[in-house]
């Protein structure tokens, strides 16, 4: 009887096993990072950016389905905030005249000094950490 309990157990413990290894690998292969929720909503992202006068700040807002905390354009420059995380602000940003740190490089963002770092994604579109 102990063979048949040690041996059902054994049979269980790998069956699961194999369909945590299935969920793992199925989370892996069809989860999407925010870069590429954010490039999939880029023409929607675009259109809004592109309505936006320099110097105009916007607060919280939904668009091309991704939420951001505030909206601002500065320089030419549109920046979708995302949040807020260990004192670093981060996002996506809209350049269409080319690098964004060198056009915002004289903008204060805010009573704290921002550093910011742009990572290109595709076209006109950047990732956006802003360290204080």
């Amino acid at each position: 009887m102990s063979d048949g309990v040690s041996r059902r157990g054994a049979l269980t413990f790998f069956g699961v096993l194999a369909l945590a290894g299935v969920v793992t690998v199925a989370f892996v292969v069809f989860r999407c990072s925010d870069d590429q929720w954010f490039l999939r909503a880029s023409a929607e992202i675009e259109a809004s950016a592109r309505t936006m006068r320099d110097g105009e700040r916007l607060g919280p807002r939904t668009v091309g389905g991704m939420a951001f905390e505030e909206v601002r354009r500065e320089h030419g420059v549109v920046v979708f905030q995302q949040g807020d995380h260990l004192h670093s602000l981060y996002g996506y940003a809209w350049s269409p005249q080319g690098e964004p740190a060198r056009l915002l490089e004289d903008v204060e963002w805010s009573e704290d000094h921002v550093d910011h770092s742009f990572k290109h994604l595709r076209g006109a579109f950047y990732s956006w950490v802003g360290g204080r």
